[in-house]
């Protein structure tokens, strides 16, 4: 292996800590190239106490947003905008179902922003933002309370929200524990999170087998790079998600789990495997039958956990 990061080994249990739990009882399971930023290979962990699977080598904020820079963040926001959209209706349906339609919330790693018409929409009207500095949030500023930015969310007031909603931010930063520890330290007594983040499945532990199997082992190691990467930090379980929330102090933590897609599975067969491959788009026709159930279902492939906790009151 070669990092410009850390160095790692990959035969020893404990070389490296889990970023989600900090066990040192972790499992390497393969490494990827990287093409975002300055760390060339990318080692990726199973943590053998909580399940999660994350990238090992040691990064900073610098290193991320050279990373992210690479990306073209208008066409990705188009292309999952369909789905995007349908997952974010159903988080304020489940906000609404809380009765939290009137309380003051705050959507931290807001990306885009596109989260806050839907809300204001669906009749939410008191919504702060947080994102990291230099993220252009102007679009929302009209719609929004209050706008907060910086890494390290020191800008942010202390018992001052009514809900945190973190939609697909967890997976990204670098220590998921803050980030939860904030999200308590934000909230009013008797506050909500309201959590999504992608979650390891049965198709990526069938992954891992083929990680180790000779002449299968690419096409593992494809599945890995889309999973966990430079942007996907961590992949959590539903245990893990519950250590963090009680960790932080959460009392009353609810989690469960769904299949949630950003594409349709031809999309991702197309990204994943045929541009890999250099096979034409149209091959995916060929690969849904395969593919479909290892991606589109719930048994297979429920990727995204959902957390409610409450602070006590």
């Amino acid at each position: 292996m070669n990092t410009t990061a850390t160095t790692m080994t990959a035969t020893t249990s404990g070389a490296v800590s889990c970023r989600v739990c900090d066990s040192t009882e972790t499992h390497w399971l393969c490494d990827t190239h990287n093409t975002h930023s300055k760390t060339v290979t990318l080692d990726h962990y199973r943590c053998r106490s909580c399940g999660s699977v994350f990238v090992g080598n040691q990064v900073d904020h610098e290193e991320l947003a050279v990373a992210y820079g690479t990306l073209d963040s208008d066409t990705y926001y188009a292309e999952i905008g369909e789905e995007n959209t349908r997952k974010m209706l159903d988080s304020i349906a489940d906000l609404k179902a809380l009765g939290l339609q009137k309380a003051k919330l705050i959507d931290i790693g807001t990306g885009d922003g596109m989260f806050v018409p839907l809300l204001r929409d669906a009749g939410f009207d008191d919504i702060s933002v947080h994102e990291i500095e230099g993220c252009d949030l102007s679009k929302v500023k009209p719609l929004v309370k209050a706008v907060y930015q910086d890494h390290d969310y020191s800008t942010l007031p202390d018992a001052s929200f009514d809900v945190v909603t973190l939609l697909d931010v967890a997976e990204h930063v670098m220590k998921p524990q803050v980030l939860i520890d904030t999200a308590l330290r934000v909230l009013k007594p008797g506050g909500v999170l309201y959590l999504h983040t992608p979650v390891v499945t049965r198709t990526d532990r069938f992954m891992h087998v083929l990680q180790r199997t000779p002449g299968l082992g690419k096409i593992g190691r494809m599945w890995q790079s889309g999973r966990t990467s430079i942007f996907h930090l961590q992949n959590y379980t539903a245990d893990s998600l519950e250590l963090v929330a009680r960790r932080a102090g959460f009392p009353d933590v609810k989690v469960i789990v769904k299949n949630e897609l950003s594409w349709p599975v031809s999309r991702y067969i197309q990204v994943y495997l045929l541009k890999r491959l250099r096979l034409p788009k149209p091959f995916a026709v060929f690969f849904l039958p395969i593919f479909y159930p290892l991606l589109g279902s719930n048994f297979f492939n429920a990727n995204k956990g959902i957390v409610t906790a409450r602070k006590a009151g």
